[in-house]
């Protein structure tokens, strides 16, 4: 019978429980050779991910909305009864890794200063995941003069990747926008800047679905929700 604590493992190893949370499940590790296993391997993946983009802290209206959404989501759980929230039972042979990958879409609320490390380890997990499969589409958009940007599609999930990158005006940050035919643009929570020699990769928090163009403009630190200037880069999808 599975451990009843294996699904904390992977809000544990991305410092999202808290409280009581964290007390308990401390001392329940301390006594289970299983989630201890799960710890482990599960912190070998995160320890390893890829962050070349030196990503910046979203605007603190993030939070409540994050946090809005998550405590809707619990108090549906409730309303559902315990069973609700539980994964399936692992098929035969699939091994450890899908069933402790499984908890981190449930992260439980975090103080603000852990909030935007587990927005993006989750991020980027979920885009490690997602870049499993073959069917990745490779766009080439446009970007300032001496610079290059690639977007890469797998399903709803997109990545950015610059090379040669100018940084943005001083006090000012990237975003990344998403336009569905004659609309405005879409804000996203995607801010970032470039290291020294102009290289990033950006993992597109939102979904893509929709989505007909990827723009990036350069904005006040913490975003903006509507652009202020002209798109520097972006690209259109297949």
């Amino acid at each position: 019978m599975a451990c009843p604590h294996r699904d904390d493992v992977g809000p544990w190893v991305l410092g999202a429980l808290g409280g009581d949370d964290e007390r308990v499940f401390a001392e329940h590790l301390a006594g289970c050779a299983e989630c201890t296993a799960d710890v482990a391997q599960l912190k070998m993946v995160a320890d390893a991910l890829p962050m070349a983009a030196p990503q910046v802290v979203p605007p603190p209206a993030l939070k409540a909305r994050i946090m809005g959404a998550v405590e809707s989501e619990a108090a549906l759980l409730r309303a559902a009864g315990p069973e609700a929230d539980r994964p399936a039972r692992a098929e035969r042979g699939q091994g450890r890794f899908a069933r402790w990958l499984a908890p981190l879409g449930r992260l439980r609320p975090v103080p603000a200063a852990a909030l935007a490390t587990v927005i993006l380890a989750v991020g980027v997990l979920v885009g490690v995941l997602a870049s499993g499969g073959d069917d990745t589409s490779t766009t080439r958009g446009f970007a300032p003069q001496g610079a290059q940007v690639a977007l890469h599609v797998t399903g709803d999930h997109g990545r950015l990747d610059f090379t040669g990158m100018p940084a943005p005006p001083a006090g000012r940050v990237y975003q990344v926008w998403l336009v569905h035919g004659d609309r405005a643009p879409r804000p996203t929570h995607t801010l970032f800047t470039v290291a020294h020699d102009g290289r990033a990769q950006v993992d597109i928090l939102e979904s893509l679905k929709g989505t007909d163009k990827v723009l990036v403009t350069d904005e006040p630190a913490g975003g903006s929700r509507a652009p202020t200037t002209q798109p520097v880069a972006g690209a259109t999808l297949t």
